[in-house]
Order: structure tokens, then C-alpha cells, then sequence
């Protein structure tokens, strides 16, 4: 049952597409509209690498209050926005 505190720490789906859109590009130090990352863009491609994955993931759990195990990880997970929205999503419901 979903009390409505449940419902109010749980973000509506715009809002966690914005919230996730903040984080990447702050960590990631993109200048780019936030409107960019969407769909198909590949994090990668905007300069996503090893070093900053750790950052990255680091980042999603605090801002999300979630954990993030190894288990959880490809590297898939960043090759398309829509699938990184839909695995933090997933986390985000699972609390």
C-alpha cells in the first residue's frame, strides 16, 4: 500500500527525467540544452568514460536516494537515455 508520503518522495516521471537530466549534465560538465538528452543519445558519446562513471553512479544515488550494486551494471546501461531513465526509474519505484 502507498501511503502518501510514499507518493510524495516519489517523483512524477517528468519529474525524474529533469532531475537525472541535471545530474548527468553536471556531471558530465555538458553545455548542451537539457532537451538533448533523450531517447537514443548515447552518454558515451558526450564524453561519458571509466573515470567518471564511479562519479556518475555516485551522483544517481544520492540524488535518487538509491543503491546501485555491481549486479546492476552493463555497460548498456548508458549506451541509450531512454534505458538509463528506465533502470533509475525502476530503482526509484523499488524503494
Amino acid at each position: 500500500m502507498t501511503t502518501q508520503a510514499d507518493a510524495a518522495s516519489t517523483p512524477s516521471a517528468d519529474d525524474l527525467v529533469d532531475k537525472l537530466r541535471a545530474v548527468v549534465i553536471e556531471v558530465l560538465k555538458l553545455e548542451i540544452p537539457p532537451q538533448e538528452l533523450a531517447g537514443n543519445t548515447n552518454l558515451y558519446e558526450l564524453g561519458l568514460e571509466s573515470l567518471n562513471v564511479v562519479v556518475l553512479l555516485s551522483a544517481l544515488e544520492k540524488a535518487f536516494d538509491i543503491v546501485i550494486d555491481v549486479e546492476d551494471l552493463s555497460a548498456d546501461l548508458f549506451g541509450r537515455w531512454d534505458d538509463l531513465v528506465a533502470f533509475v526509474r525502476g530503482k526509484v519505484d523499488a524503494r
